[in-house]
């Protein structure tokens, strides 16, 4: 897990211990629970916009039949205005990509429509103009469905200004009609921010609750890969183990089977490790273990190779599309990396620094044989390169005539 993860997690874990009851995020998980509900937000705002001219213009029909002489007043205001308005509006709010400017958008279209609201009350000629004023209720109801809280707070506030305003200027309206109509107002005004706060609540807590969990699943996959991987991996060296060696080995003969290629197996053995044990004592053998594993490492060259730890002090080298020539090359290229290492070793007869002997097996293509007769081919070949004095590489022959070519 990475940093920028490690601290957001932590800062999940504090948000979900202390609440976020002002509906605030720390910045840099503000920024995440934002862009994580971008596009669907940007869609339900776009859905609400186009559906809010239908429901606006829909009211004509309420203009008509309160007062048909304002009608085409009410149209100009309802259509020529507002639905220009709404699509430009949406036009930007697709176009910016700037999710959390597209929440305020909000409150800029909802004051628009307030507006119109407030002027078809005041500019009507009967008495019954001035209940338009109740239009304001459908506003709130209307956005309070999709608004984030802050947006439809401020929202709401403004939508008190544009009733109040049309209750001072409208004298001729009955003081039981202002009463009622302002506290029905406030009391939707009250359920509405309600509603959004609990919804916008409800969202942010189940946005940390599933972060918690993407990192905890993250976390258990990581652990199950580092898990895997120790129980493929050799503890002393940090190479394959005969475990993931019988895996590769046998994944590469069902491969050979069906193709052109050839297969190589190495067997190497690090000469008179005993004697070096008993020399420099197995601390300083385990070193020297894991520096013959580095270097066998760093001498395959190819995703195809693999060397892989066969035991005590023997290693498995596998290389996957190899021939005789290409596999000696190999051998030898690590007898003399291993060498040059330099770790002396004077328990040895065969130098007076640590080398290593190999057996050398290859399978030819459409030749199929189990494991263990092409690991015994390589074991066979390698105890000749150690009969023959060691700090040298052996090739098994081909199993039709037998035995080991020189080495």
């Amino acid at each position: 897990m990475n940093t920028a993860t490690s601290l957001e997690q932590v800062l999940v874990d504090q948000t979900l211990e202390g609440g976020f009851r002002w509906l605030r995020f720390p910045a840099m998980l503000e920024r995440a629970f934002v862009e994580a509900h971008a596009d669907e937000r940007t869609f339900k705002l776009i859905l609400a916009g186009l559906n809010s001219m239908l429901v606006f213009g829909g009211i004509l029909l309420t203009d008509y039949l309160m007062e048909p002489g304002q009608l085409g007043w009410s149209a100009a205001l309802r259509v020529g205005l507002y639905a220009p308005f709404i699509l430009s509006a949406l036009v930007i709010l697709h176009r910016l990509s700037y999710p959390e400017l597209n929440e305020w958008m909000v409150v800029l279209v909802g004051t628009v429509a307030s507006a119109i609201v407030a002027v078809l009350a005041l500019s009507g000629t009967t008495a019954v103009s001035f209940t338009k004023v109740v239009e304001l209720i459908i506003v709130v109801v209307y956005v309070a469905v999709f608004a984030r809280f802050w947006p439809m707070a401020l929202l709401s506030a403004v939508v008190l200004v544009f009733h109040m305003t049309v209750m001072v200027l409208a004298p001729d309206l009955i003081s039981g009609l202002r009463l009622g109509s302002t506290l029905l107002l406030i009391t939707t005004i009250s359920f509405a921010l309600y509603g959004c706060y609990v919804r916008e609540r409800n969202d942010r807590h189940a946005f940390l609750l599933d972060l918690k969990e993407q990192a905890m699943r993250a976390s258990l996959n990581e652990a199950n890969l580092r898990l895997a991987e120790m129980v493929r991996t050799d503890a002393l060296t940090g190479v394959a183990n005969r475990r993931a060696f019988d895996d590769f080995l046998s994944l590469n003969q069902d491969e050979l089977a069906m193709s052109s290629r050839k297969l190589a197996l190495l067997l190497v053995d690090v000469d008179h490790f005993k004697a070096f044990n008993d020399s420099y004592g197995h601390h300083e053998g385990d070193r020297c273990l894991c520096a013959v594993a580095n270097t066998i490492d760093a001498c395959l060259r190819r995703p195809v190779d693999m060397v892989a730890r066969w035991g005590g002090e023997e290693f498995a080298v596998v290389l996957g599309d190899a021939d005789e020539q290409m596999a000696r090359q190999v051998a030898r290229r690590i007898c003399q990396a291993i060498q040059a290492l330099a770790i002396p070793h004077e328990g040895s007869s065969c130098a007076p620094v640590v080398t290593v002997s190999i057996g050398m097996a290859v399978q030819h293509a459409g030749l199929t044989r189990a494991n263990h007769v092409l690991i015994q081919a390589a074991d066979e070949a390698l105890y000749q390169a150690k009969a023959a004095g060691r700090n040298r590489v052996c090739l098994a022959a081909d199993p039709k005539s037998g035995g080991v070519q020189a080495c």
